[in-house]
């Protein structure tokens, strides 16, 4: 039966053709094999049709040409040196394999597929082992893909099981990096988010926080995604002010990145395109959570639409890009007026962006027009070259933007949702505009 033109196809399988506990076990699960799924590179055996649909939506069909050679028979060579050549061609084959696979079910991860991001996991999961054995430290990122996957399908108990496998690695490995530790803490945290145990959730997340600080600094967008989870469980456990200063953070952090690849463009080469959606993503609940508290003309609203928008200008999205910074140019114009240098700037840049679309393919990144209490002056951006999936070269957008840009007043503290209380009231404040209370600043 075709599925996909003459791509593959899948039929039943009959078990009592092959000898007796020779029949093949499922490439996901591990119990018995009841149909195979046949391409012109190689055959595979699953539990299920749907397991192998799975399987072959996942990852199979990406590597299937590379995968085929790998489980052929070796050939019976008779030098040692020849063998030592095939041994190490085959080990780097996997390694590349190992790669794709992850970034493969990062992808998924991030595009909420969480049933296609497990087949890659486990193929990547399989490569490790055959090169480092079981329990190694490389072992590690698959599993928090398995747990991560398993998480967004509800299955608590796999995702704690994959988990602990992670847990017992890095145990066994006392020379983890902090990155690594960091992800597990990650994960456990949202797993007890999850679960409803905030208390613990919370001291998981500080402990991600804590190693992503060692590994890369607490102004790094990987680590911003501790902030932004300790932010939700705040919101959850209606503490708005800490929930505010977090998601403040969260912006913040994303905002300076895109300031930083204007003057070392090899930076973008070194985030996948997973990690830029998964900030997108992030920065969306942020904008819906502003909005629903501030309302979509504050000013805090247009500037979490503004790093959205120069988000989207990075990863070459020009049509999103418009929308949302034209969004943030309505909102400076008429919260802080025509002539202000933030208002001009973003006006500028929502401009060329609509004026350089038959010039550039993909946009340049100015992040002129910044506001909001304790972050740097805005710096604008001009990205040569990205590592980023179908980026190309940027046009020099950002040429027209001065360097050090003025920051807007303070924000008012933000109006709390009906039945909401602060646990302690504040008074004297310019009720002009704050994007968090004065309180939460420096508490991050």
């Amino acid at each position: 039966m075709n599925n996909q033109e003459s791509d593959y196809y899948i039929e039943p399988l009959n078990v009592l053709s092959f000898p007796k506990g020779k029949a093949p076990k499922c490439e996901l699960t591990g119990y018995p094999a009841t149909c195979k799924l046949q391409s012109p590179e190689i055959t595979l055996f699953y539990a299920t049709r749907e397991h192998a649909e799975q399987a072959w939506h996942g990852i199979i069909n990406k590597i299937a040409g590379l995968l085929g050679p790998l489980r052929s028979n070796a050939v019976i060579v008779g030098s040692e040196e020849d063998r030592a050549k095939r041994e190490y061609t085959v080990n780097m084959s996997k390694r590349a394999l190992i790669d794709l696979c992850q970034q493969e079910a990062s992808k998924m991860l991030v595009n909420q597929q969480y049933s296609l991001a497990i087949p890659g996991a486990i193929q990547a999961l399989a490569f490790l082992k055959d090169i480092y054995g079981d329990g190694s430290i490389e072992s590690v990122p698959p599993y928090l893909l398995l747990a991560e996957a398993n998480l967004g399908l509800s299955k608590f108990q796999q995702c704690e099981e994959f988990l602990s496998l992670a847990n017992w690695s890095i145990l066994k490995n006392p020379n983890c990096s902090d990155a690594i530790r960091s992800q597990l803490h990650r994960n456990f945290g949202k797993l007890y988010t999850a679960q409803d145990k905030l208390d613990e959730a919370l001291k998981e997340l500080a402990k991600d926080i804590y190693h992503s600080s060692l590994e890369v600094g607490p102004e790094h967008i990987d680590t911003s995604g501790g902030f932004f989870h300790m932010a939700n469980i705040f919101y959850i456990q209606n503490k708005i002010d800490n929930a505010l200063a977090f998601y403040d953070k969260v912006v913040d952090v994303w905002y300076k990145f895109l300031g930083l690849v204007r003057n070392n463009a090899e930076l973008a080469e070194t985030f996948s395109e997973a990690q830029l959606r998964e900030g997108i993503e992030m920065l969306e609940k942020i904008m819906q959570t502003r909005v629903k508290l501030l309302g979509d003309a504050h000013i805090a609203t247009g500037e979490v639409k503004y790093t959205v928008g120069l988000l989207y200008l990075f990863l070459g999205e020009r049509d999103k890009a418009n929308s949302y910074v034209q969004a943030a140019a309505s909102v400076y114009k008429d919260k802080l007026g025509e002539k202000h240098p933030s208002t001009l700037d973003v006006a500028s840049v929502a401009e060329q962006i609509q004026n350089e679309s038959g010039m550039m393919s993909r946009g340049g990144i100015s992040t002129a027009g910044r506001s909001g209490a304790g972050s740097a002056g805005g710096v604008p951006i001009g990205i040569q070259s990205g590592g980023v999936e179908g980026m190309e070269g940027f046009a020099e957008l950002s040429n027209a933007f001065p360097e050090d840009m003025p920051r807007a007043a303070t924000q008012s503290p933000i109006p709390l949702p009906p039945g909401s209380s602060r646990g302690q009231s504040r008074g004297g404040f310019d009720d002009s505009m704050r994007m968090t209370p004065s309180g939460s600043r420096g508490k991050v």
